[in-house]
């Protein structure tokens, strides 16, 4: 039966594909650009990674653009894997292409270099970009009062659920308005030895040392974990969000990172084998879930502390200030952003539309698992210690120091306390020095 619920799986899996990558899209005369794209032309070079999948559907995105304006062409610049270092090549022979993504913590390096186009003005050209966005995302993009980036998508973060693992513990299915008491206590309940007692089989939940999760823990308790322009997990509001994910792995709840790697899987795989019960991830996993769970699974908001904060993972867009074409290229980035743009891409699951309106249609915001967890979140995005500590333009080193500390206490090699202690100080006396 779990042999045929698996196949089911990946026939359907396989089906939404298809019928993404093959089925020619239907262009639509409501977006506001389409009429400007047909006198448009040229050629446009737009550089994105991700997976082969990512690549067959920004292809039909940029097909379906070239309908619009057949005088414009668009260049794909795929790169499957090390993306950003290509990127920093070309940005440090000055030759950047028109169009390209940046992490939402990696912007300012470019914009300090010149090396990005103002879009303001084309936000007032097209209206549509900015109508019913999702509160706070163009901030991550935006520097002296210019939108020099722009949020393409975001990918959420809730707690995947294998309800198979719920019924056999006879457990009770937690709900949205769930606390974090109650998580740990579900966590604990869920975790099962093997038959001699000596070792865990199944573990309740999953802890990642990514920054989604300490983000969203410290974001939880209302933690101000960058402060004035420092690094601030010290702070006794983030040492508590801090310690949801510490006193799991303590309690034997979940699995610490070393523990994880030494299994020869990752966190999101021992989920699909059932061997996590609750799974904390982004929207990224479902494709995978969808495809290889061979269980009944969902998915729920994360646990509540004190609040909930949802961080901001995303990609953003940005327009070389190099490019000889700006209206060319504005105009495709109002395409790929307008509904029947976004309709090509939002169907893989992968990740969300920054927009309100959109994440409630079932186009974009597709099912299993449930909507509602996604839809919720929305309301609760990003943080001001995240957008600050983003802002830096040293994010990548931070990020380093918080997760080497991090692992350091996870594994038991230091207390939580002094993992925090030793963050702020390497970066406060480096990073962020006056």
């Amino acid at each position: 039966m779990k042999n045929l619920k698996k196949a089911i799986a990946l026939m359907a899996a396989f089906a939404v594909a298809a019928s993404v990558l093959l089925a020619a899209p239907t262009v639509k005369a409501e977006w506001e650009g389409a009429e400007k794209a047909a006198t448009l032309e040229g050629e446009i070079q737009y550089m994105h990674s991700g997976d082969d999948y990512e690549r067959e559907m920004y292809a039909g995105v940029f097909a379906s653009y070239m309908e619009l304006a057949p005088n414009v062409k668009v260049e794909q610049m795929y790169v499957p894997s090390d993306y950003y270092t290509k990127l920093q090549t070309l940005a440090s022979a000055n030759s950047l292409p028109d169009l390209f993504w940046m992490g939402e913590s990696g912007i300012r390096q470019y914009y300090e270099a010149g090396m990005l186009y103002d879009m303001t003005p084309y936000l007032e050209e097209y209206p549509q970009l900015t109508e019913d966005i999702i509160d706070g995302v163009l901030d991550y993009g935006n520097f002296d009062g210019k939108q020099v980036a722009f949020p393409k998508d975001w990918t959420s973060y809730v707690m995947f659920l294998n309800l198979d693992l719920f019924a056999e513990a006879g457990v009770e299915v937690p709900t949205n308005d769930w606390t974090v008491d109650e998580y740990k206590d579900i966590a604990a309940k869920l975790t099962k030895m093997t038959a001699d007692g000596k070792r865990v089989d199944v573990y309740g939940t999953a802890i990642n040392n990514y920054r989604a999760d300490w983000i969203n823990w410290m974001g939880n308790f209302e933690a101000e974990w960058f402060k004035d322009g420092k690094s601030n997990l010290s702070d006794e509001k983030a040492l508590q969000g801090l310690g949801v994910m510490y006193d799991l792995v303590q309690a034997g709840s979940a699995p610490s990172p070393g523990t994880v790697s030494s299994t020869g899987d990752s966190e999101d795989r021992l989920f699909i084998i059932g061997k996590v019960a609750m799974y904390p991830t982004g929207r990224w996993g479902i494709p995978s879930f969808r495809a290889e769970c061979d269980f009944e699974w969902d998915a729920v908001e994360m646990p509540k502390g004190t609040t909930r904060v949802c961080p901001f993972i995303c990609s953003m867009v940005g327009i070389a200030s190099t490019t000889k074409n700006p209206d060319a290229a504005a105009n495709v980035l109002s395409y790929q952003m307008s509904d029947e743009g976004l309709v090509q891409v939002m169907g893989s699951a992968l990740s969300l539309p920054v927009y309100n309106d959109l994440m409630a249609n079932e186009d974009y915001c597709n099912t299993p698992p449930s909507a509602e967890p996604f839809i919720n979140s929305a309301a609760y995005l990003g943080s001001d210690s995240q957008l600050a500590a983003a802002q830096t333009g040293k994010w990548s080193e931070y990020n380093s120091i918080i997760y080497s500390n991090l692992s350091d206490a996870f594994e038991g090699n230091v207390t939580l306390e002094e993992a925090a202690k030793n963050i702020d100080e390497q970066a406060n006396t480096t990073l962020f020095a006056d």
